[in-house]
């Protein structure tokens, strides 16, 4: 739980230094209201951790856990795509890259 607190403090406080409150705070509004939000997830994983300092429900809380975790990796992105689909795409993608002239720049080295 610290390490959570240092973290958000820290993104704080880069926030306040770079002057974006307005910024950071319309992104994570955005994170918790509207459609696809965030919030049913938290909850969800709130309500499950919750269930786990039951000793008794411990072992179901923790399948539910996982189960809630593999299910958040392979939600449907809002592009359509999911995640075996988006891996797919980036391994059969080249590691090259073409310029605006068509010429194709496959490694270059500059001294």
């Amino acid at each position: 739980m610290p390490f959570a607190l240092i973290v958000a403090g820290i993104v704080l406080l880069v926030s306040g230094v770079r002057g974006t409150q307005g910024q950071l705070g319309t992104l994570l509004k955005g994170d918790f209201t509207g459609q696809d939000n965030f919030f049913y997830w938290f909850l969800s994983i709130l309500l499950i951790g919750s269930l786990g300092y039951i000793e008794d429900l411990r072992p179901i809380a923790n399948g539910f856990l996982a189960l809630v975790i593999i299910v958040f990796i392979v939600h449907q992105s809002s592009d359509g795509g999911n995640l075996f689909q988006s891996f797919s795409n980036q391994v059969t993608q080249s590691g090259s890259t073409t310029s605006s002239s068509g010429v194709q720049n496959v490694g270059s080295v500059s001294n």
